[in-house]
């Protein structure tokens, strides 16, 4: 059995083991990514929407329900598609790493630990 408080077979609570969350701020959400969020919408303003690849080709979105359905919604965030965990090259990666997403896309993106 596990679940939140209930040892996993270490003896201890599974949270005890966490590091608490850090700051949105500690974690590289500042006024300059405020900014740079901002205009990569300007640029990309529907869900679903990345920078070209390296070599000029379209990059599938990734939990972009819109996208998958052609369903044309504005972006209202810029989404990491793989998670940084404070790895600030990732952080910043435009062209790999940032996609524009609905708040709804986001959320389910969110809910599914992506």
């Amino acid at each position: 059995m596990s679940g939140p408080g209930v040892p996993d077979g270490r003896g201890e609570p599974v949270e005890a083991r966490r590091e608490p969350k850090r700051s949105a701020y500690a974690r590289g959400y500042t006024k300059k990514w405020d900014a740079a969020a901002k205009r990569f919408r300007q640029l990309y303003p529907l869900c679903g929407m990345r920078p070209l690849d390296d070599d000029g080709r379209d990059q599938v979105p990734v939990m972009s329900q819109c996208y998958d359905e052609q369903r044309v919604t504005a972006a209202t965030q810029t989404d990491h598609v793989r998670p940084h965990r404070g790895d600030m090259t990732l952080f910043w990666d435009v062209t790999h790493n940032w996609q524009a997403l609905c708040r709804r896309c986001g959320a389910r993106k969110s809910q599914a630990g992506l």
